[in-house]
């Protein structure tokens, strides 16, 4: 039975949200606020992670940026605010999905579903490579473990965002092979992105400065009027 974390400071809301994933046979335990959200995660390890933006105290999107330092669940967020940058921003730091106040909680149940299901692939498919030794890329002064996803220039260790690190090995791995920005949301995110695609370019950009500040000689260059790739350049 896969257990789900609510946390939303409305109680109707909390109420109704964990009422229908009960009734699909989810384990749900719920928080009006995130005080005690970050050592309950650690110490219960949730398998996925439904998480309010507006709420008293510690806003949900502090909790997503220290959440993601130390697990990579599935984390859906949701808000009363129509806010576009919330939902860009969200996505940036590493949440999953985004939905916007009032929906259906069948919706929601559904997309947690459908999470469940990627982390389920993905780890089959992880499991089959244990058997293999770790492996390391080594691009220009970049050297790339996937397995632990670290990632060093020049002895350094650079820390990503799980977003910003996933961009970046896709690109390395596609090596000056031109990418629209539709395509690396596609191939990025993995799921069906309904939002503007100028959230590839906040990404770059702070990708950018993270390899720059490194002094990386991997580069993103950008293809005016269509994507970006991926190069190695002295």
């Amino acid at each position: 039975m896969s257990h789900i974390f609510v946390v939303d400071d409305d109680p109707n809301i909390l109420e109704l949200i964990s009422g229908y994933l009960r009734k699909d046979g989810f384990r749900v335990t719920s928080f009006p606020d995130g005080h005690e959200l970050v050592n309950r995660i650690r110490s219960e390890g949730p398998d996925c992670l439904i998480l309010d933006i507006m709420m008293p105290g510690i806003n949900g999107l502090s909790l997503l940026t220290t959440i993601r330092t130390f697990t990579e669940m599935p984390i859906i967020m949701i808000s009363a605010r129509g806010e576009e940058e919330d939902r860009i921003i969200g996505l940036e730091l590493g949440c999953n999905d985004f939905l916007r106040k009032p929906f259906h909680p069948r919706e929601l149940v559904g997309r947690v579903k459908g999470m469940l299901r990627l982390v389920q692939m993905y780890k089959h498919r992880d499991d089959a490579a244990t058997s293999l030794p770790e492996k390391y890329l080594t691009v220009g002064n970049m050297r790339i473990s996937d397995e632990l996803r670290h990632v060093e220039v020049d002895g350094t260790e650079i820390s990503f965002t799980s977003r910003e690190y996933d961009l970046l090995i896709f690109l390395v791995n596609h090596m000056e092979r031109p990418f629209s920005r539709e395509q690396l949301i596609q191939q990025v995110w993995k799921y069906d992105f309904m939002g503007e695609v100028r959230v590839v370019d906040d990404l770059v950009k702070r990708l950018r400065k993270k390899l720059g500040d490194a002094g990386a000689i991997f580069h993103i260059d950008t293809l005016w009027g269509f994507g970006y790739k991926g190069t190695v350049r002295t």
